[in-house]
């Protein structure tokens, strides 16, 4: 029995020491921000770091050998300390170069090389070398633990870890390394051993001695910066873990463990550019003895360095690219086939796949090869949560929790799983469970403060939906909702083109989230989020579309957003999750059941003209890892025009067929040459000639028996032609729609509000020739409104409504169609787009006003009241809205 522990030493040296990077303020956070949000250092400190090694490695009263030892720990070593064997192992393990022969050479001291056989996931090897150290230190006996709990031996880890804390207890260090090592090793105790007095005891004492070490025995020793950065990011603190990493690059610029931690913190962040740079940089450092300068990765060939392989493998994995994943895994795997996480990530990434039985196969050699170790089984959940693979991911964490029962993070993965899932009661019991063993998760406590929050919402019940709401304004919205959403599930689920035929076999739970960081909190962590909603598939959670400092969406039309969500939903459920990513992705676009605005149809003009148009494979690859900026927007349009063209060649049935397939894990080419009967280039062909039809009959792409642009006016350099040039080429084909789009420009190159006769009529021809091009829409429109005459202002209608079903942002259209309506004597139309208008900004009190006065021309009393009592939840200072709701009641009152 110990007589000293870790609650000891938070009184290190008899003074209370700080443990204020651990308490830190939770406030909801959006996963996508992390990157953007982080804390950076302080440049002046940064500077004052750097300025504190140089004066270090220049003191006059270093010895020689003493400063070489400085430029190795601080990572500015020269090529002549390559070749000092004693300075070379140390080097070739801060940069990660596993493989160096200098590991296989009996000069080497031992600790090194067990280390890098550690490292590589040769644990028994590791252990054989260490057995041979007679003096244990801290550092053999952290490696001896630590292989012994990579063999299973749970047990006699922890007795050699709480031998390291005895010692931490009991002795005054001054090395700064040790305490680094030290701190390590407690950390590793925390998860293997039960809380002495408690876990939130335990971490501060860690804390508090890293805290004394870093500020008392060596303020410039990066290796305990590392070991606060890991810390940190193991209770999901990002921003300060973040903070302590970049501190430790700055004092060793070429060690690869800072720089692989930043690289996963940017994973978290969904950064991945700079995760790429990361996993480049990994690479670059895993390289040769032969670098002469680590700053120019130029000079020399990168290593296959398993830091890299695994940022690239979780870019990949994050993005739904389980093969993107492999493809990174292979070549490391091939030189370092015993690494426990890039075997884990190689578990992952079959997980990701749905390959039910290699994950399990390859979950067996883990466990044969590391007997009790949970990583894989960590690593497999999270992937398999990712993919909302529910069931299969609580199984997998749930064994995880069996083989590491002191450890939080698997309780946490857990947790955030079933959060997903819809399964509040669980996921609050498997969080409170992960908090007990990490009370300093901030992710753990903004989930589990998400859930008491979710606890307080109203609920109203529909025949296939659960509705949850925040009191206040909020039921407002969450009023309007069960009938528009019934409707949408009998659109979405029907057999119409588009429908699924198939229903969820539970209702689907609605969540009105009242702003950006809860509705971030309830999604966190899914790489694909959608920007105003997103779907877990038992869940679809979306942030309320109002204005204001805490909202990002603004307003929108919300019922085309669900209807949207809710096609994924039903889309998960069809196919257990393993949906064709842009399948569902175009059957969610197709089932808007709104005409394809312009930007849309510019990209896909474009594409078409540049043969740039995704096929089957690339069109996943464009949403999981864009080469262009455009690219994601793209395979949003063409994979709904994909859709289009599917089911008026085949039929409304064959979109669900090829999913279908997808159930059973074949790729999208093989999935339609199992439907469709054609190959993927034939597909391909086919649809790019109906495709380009499609372009001719809209006026976007000239019919190949009409001359073009160049053929017709030759060099433009010299500037336009004049109108009697283009008037005489239109003459004998007035439907040509460059030439056409060319002379309106022109024509309304100096026009103002009203136009003349002559630019009316093109406008209205350039309607007829090109029907997709919103701006003469736009331009008459306003030319009709601009009339003082209402027959005028009525011209504007069929303008305002193109324009209307293609916007999801504004309600002004609505609004105006709402007033040409009523006084054009049409109550019901009138009163629809008032309606709409409230659905786009329900909280927007003129829009309700509009509203109410609509319902009580048309005579909808009912309407009128629920306007009315919205506006006096919005505005209840204003006792107009109460009299004119009195006013109401008492008119009804007179005529019962």
């Amino acid at each position: 029995m110990m007589t000293r522990t870790l609650f000891a030493l938070i009184t290190f040296a008899g003074t209370t020491l700080p443990t204020t990077a651990l308490a830190q303020p939770i406030e909801p956070v959006n996963p996508e921000d992390r990157a953007i949000r982080i804390q950076h250092p302080d440049q002046r400190q940064i500077q004052q770091l750097a300025q504190a090694v140089q004066d270090r490695l220049s003191a006059t009263y270093l010895t020689d050998q003493e400063r070489a030892h400085l430029r190795v720990i601080h990572g500015q070593w020269t090529e002549e300390d390559l070749k000092n064997p004693t300075l070379a192992p140390q080097i070739a393990l801060d940069i990660g170069d596993l493989s160096n022969p200098i590991f296989d050479d009996p000069a080497t001291p031992i600790p090194a090389r067990a280390w890098s056989k550690l490292r590589s996931g040769l644990p028994t090897q590791s252990l054989e070398l260490i057995e041979q150290v007679q003096s244990p230190t801290i550092e053999t006996m952290l490696i001896r633990a630590t292989s012994l709990e990579l063999l299973g031996e749970r047990e006699a880890a922890i007795t050699q870890l709480e031998s390291i804390e005895t010692q931490l207890a009991n002795q005054q260090l001054d090395n700064a390394s040790d305490f680094a090592l030290g701190c390590e090793a407690l950390i590793k105790l925390t998860r293997l051993r039960s809380p002495i007095v408690s876990a939130k005891s335990d971490y501060e004492a860690i804390e508090s001695l890293i805290a004394h070490a870093r500020d008392r025995v060596d303020r410039l020793d990066w290796t305990l910066r590392l070991v606060e950065a890991n810390l940190l990011y193991e209770h999901h603190n990002l921003g300060e873990a973040h903070a302590a990493a970049v501190e430790a690059l700055r004092l060793n610029p070429r060690a690869v463990e800072p720089m692989l931690l930043l690289g996963h913190i940017a994973v978290d962040g969904f950064d991945f550019d700079t995760a790429e740079k990361f996993a480049d940089g990994l690479d670059a450092r895993a390289a040769s003895f032969a670098i002469p300068d680590l700053d120019d990765d130029s000079e020399f060939e990168p290593e296959i360095s398993p830091g890299g392989a695994i940022i690239r493998a979780r870019i990949a994995l994050r993005r739904k690219d389980p093969e993107g994943a492999e493809q990174s895994l292979d070549p490391a795997l091939d030189r370092f086939p015993n690494h426990p996480t890039l075997r884990a990530l190689e578990a992952s990434a079959a997980a990701a796949g749905y390959r039910v039985s290699s994950t399990n196969r390859l979950l067996e050699r883990f466990n044969d090869d590391f007997p009790s170790s949970p990583i894989a089984a960590v690593w497999v959940g999270r992937t398999l949560s990712d993919s909302r693979q529910y069931p299969q991911a609580a199984e997998v964490l749930r064994r995880a929790i069996d083989l590491a029962p002191n450890w939080g993070e698997p309780r946490l993965q857990l947790g955030l799983m079933l959060v997903q899932a819809g399964k509040d009661f669980e996921a609050k019991n498997a969080l409170t469970e992960a908090i007990k063993l990490d009370p300093f998760n901030l992710r753990a406590q903004n989930s589990l403060k998400l859930l008491t929050e979710l606890a307080t919402y109203e609920t109203i019940e529909t025949e296939h939906f659960t509705i949850r709401y925040k009191q206040g304004q909020d039921e407002i919205l969450a009023q309007e909702m069960p009938e528009i959403l019934e409707a949408i599930h009998t659109r979405v689920c029907s057999d119409l083109p588009g429908g699924m035929n198939h229903e969820p076999a539970e209702k689907t739970i609605i969540e009105l989230m009242p702003n950006h960081e809860w509705f971030a909190v309830r999604i966190g962590g899914m790489p694909s989020i959608h920007t105003m909603a997103a779907s877990t598939g038992p869940v679809i959670a979306f942030e309320s579309p109002r204005e204001g400092p805490k909202s990002t969406a603004g307003h929108y039309d919300w019922a085309r957003v669900l209807q949207h969500e809710y096609t994924h939903t039903v889309n998960l459920s069809r196919t257990r999750n393993r949906v064709i990513h842009w399948m569902t992705e175009a059957n969610a676009v197709f089932n808007e059941d709104a005409p394809r605005d312009q930007t849309q149809w510019a990209l896909l003009e474009n594409a078409t003209r540049a043969n740039d148009l995704f096929d089957l494979d690339s069109i996943d690859i464009a949403f999981v890892r864009p080469e262009k900026p455009s690219d994601r927007s793209l395979a949003y349009a063409q994979g709904a025009w994909m859709f289009e063209y599917i089911v008026e060649r085949f039929g409304p049935i064959a979109p669900r067929d090829i999913m279908d397939a997808s159930t059973t894990g074949r790729s999208a080419p093989q999935a339609f040459e199992q439907v469709l009967g054609l190959s993927q280039s034939e597909f391909m062909d086919a649809f790019i000639n109906w495709a380009k039809e499609d372009l001719r009959s809209h006026g976007l792409l000239v019919a190949d028996d009409l001359p073009t642009l160049d053929e017709l006016l030759g060099d433009l350099s010299n500037g336009l032609p004049s109108i009697s040039k283009l008037d005489e080429l239109l003459e004998p084909d007035p439907s040509h729609p460059v030439l056409l789009n060319l002379r309106l420009g022109i024509a309304l190159a100096l026009e103002g509000d009203t136009l003349g006769d002559e630019q009316i009529r093109l406008l209205e021809h350039a309607i007829l020739i090109r029907p997709e091009d919103e701006m003469p829409h736009k331009r008459l429109a306003r030319h009709y409104l601009a009339s003082e005459s209402f027959d005028d202002q009525a011209r504007a209608i069929p303008h305002l409504e193109y324009l209307d079903v293609r916007e999801v942002h504004s309600n002004a259209y609505a609004n105006q169609l709402a007033e040409l309506y009523a006084q054009s004597g049409n109550p019901a139309r009138a009163l629809s787009k008032a309606i709409r208008a409230t659905r786009i900004a329900p909280f927007e009190a003129p829009a309700r006003e509009q509203a109410a006065r609509m319902a009580m021309i048309a005579n909808d009393l009912d309407q009128a009241e629920h306007q009315l009592n919205a506006l006096i939840t919005l505005e209840p200072d204003r006792e107009i809205h109460s009299r004119r709701l009195q006013a109401l009641q008492s008119m009804r009152d007179g005529s019962n």
